[in-house]
């Protein structure tokens, strides 16, 4: 077969792929394919009844899409987008055109914000964020601790304490409209580690680690996309490495897989999901 396509198995793995990433709409695959030995083996609308069901949007989405609907209704047919329309503000509460078009905007200069932070963090000072939540489509202020700026694959980080929640917090900080540094001074804590999504790019985490973990067969799919895969199993499950810093981040990622995800090694992070999970089933059971 791949003969006939005149392509390398790297490259046939390649677009199968990105024919995965073509096909994956509205959190559900159209057509996912898979390379088994020899052969492509392509399941059709595995997750087709997943379009059938209302859609889910962010408030940002749903004045997105109103704003979408008003921009191109005089190049298609009309009242054919009246209906789609009437739904989403109905859903919104409020119709975002009577209120003006808002492109909502971090800053125009990260460069600005991220100059703020790194002072707070040499100073070991407060800071003052004001800070775009998405989901819920507003600013908030928030008053943390700053330990580091870091890249991740999605951008920029401010890696904070919140003292508030009493947790480690990161910040996109192209989502931050305003860095303030506030006279409270403030003593860094032991271990507050990276709670970005993924692995920072820089390598500015001295303490990383690997872990080698177990995926079910039917997780793997999207493991595939999201890790590297060191192993592949006959029941089609996989092993992939895991970057981490510290074992409470990794517990957390592995728990949230709810039984199709374990870690093979190193012991001490296998141990530590190990306590959390029992910590978990006896707080469950009391």
């Amino acid at each position: 077969m791949r003969e006939s396509l005149q392509l390398t198995d790297p490259e046939l793995r390649e677009d199968i792929d990105l024919l995965n990433v073509v096909n994956f709409g509205g959190g559900s695959y159209v057509v996912y394919a898979e390379v088994h030995g020899d052969e492509i083996e392509v399941d059709p609308e595995p997750y087709g009844d997943n379009f059938a069901k209302p859609a889910r949007l962010l408030p940002l989405e749903a004045k997105a899409l109103v704003a979408a609907i008003d921009l191109l209704g005089d190049h298609i047919p009309e009242g054919s987008l009246a209906s789609a329309r009437e739904k989403i503000v109905s859903a919104l509460g409020r119709d975002p055109a009577v209120e003006g078009l808002q492109i909502t905007t971090a800053t125009g200069d990260d460069s600005e914000v991220a100059q703020v932070v790194s002072r707070a963090i040499a100073e070991h000072r407060l800071l003052e964020l004001e800070y775009y939540k998405e989901n819920e489509d507003e600013f908030t202020k928030r008053r943390v601790e700053p330990y580091q700026l870091l890249n991740g694959q999605e951008g920029w980080y401010v890696h904070a304490f919140d003292p508030e929640r009493d947790a480690p917090r990161s910040f996109r900080l192209d989502r931050i409209r305003t860095a303030t540094i506030l006279d409270e001074e403030f003593e860094p804590r032991p271990g507050i580690e990276p709670d970005t999504r993924g692995w920072p790019r820089t390598g500015e985490v001295p303490a990383s680690r690997a872990a080698r973990v177990w995926v079910s067969p039917e997780r793997a799919r999207w493991a595939r996309e999201d890790r590297r895969v060191v192993e592949e199993l006959r029941d089609r499950a996989v092993v992939v490495e895991v970057h981490y810093a510290g074992d409470d981040w990794l517990v957390r990622e592995i728990l949230k897989e709810a039984g199709d995800a374990v870690v093979l090694e190193p012991d001490e992070a296998r141990l530590a999901v190990l306590d959390a999970a029992q910590a978990l089933a006896g707080a469950a059971a009391a």
